[in-house]
């Protein structure tokens, strides 16, 4: 139920049509009343935008900690060859790209003033 109200999902009906499951079926998994196996549960975890050993386990935190997710990837990051490291480096660029801002003054050029 935590995972759901998290993910934005007021009831159990909205989130078993978004996951798409039969209601039944989700409503016995959230209460507890029925078990879910690893498949389902990888399900929910992406759905519901919650750690997966959380949601299976109860351990950690319900959601990812993103400082420590960068870490972890600036640390492979710096375990690449300085090649694998340029290359990597490009693509970001490339996936960034459309959603950087422009500066002003190459948006369009600025307006000119009339004299009076």
């Amino acid at each position: 139920m935590a995972a759901r109200k998290q993910a934005g999902f007021e009831t159990a009906a909205q989130a078993a049509e978004a996951v798409g499951v039969p209601y039944g079926t989700y409503s016995g998994h959230e209460n507890g009343s029925s078990g879910f196996r690893a498949d389902k549960g990888e399900l929910y975890a992406r759905k519901f935008k919650v750690r997966f050993e959380w949601l299976m386990r109860g351990t950690g935190p319900m959601v990812e900690d993103l400082a420590s997710k960068y870490r972890e990837l600036l640390t492979i990051f710096d375990g690449l060859s300085e090649e694998d490291q340029k290359t990597y480096a490009g693509l970001l660029r490339r996936l960034a790209k459309p959603y950087q801002q422009k500066e002003p003054d190459q948006e369009r050029p600025p307006a000119k003033v009339k004299s009076p």
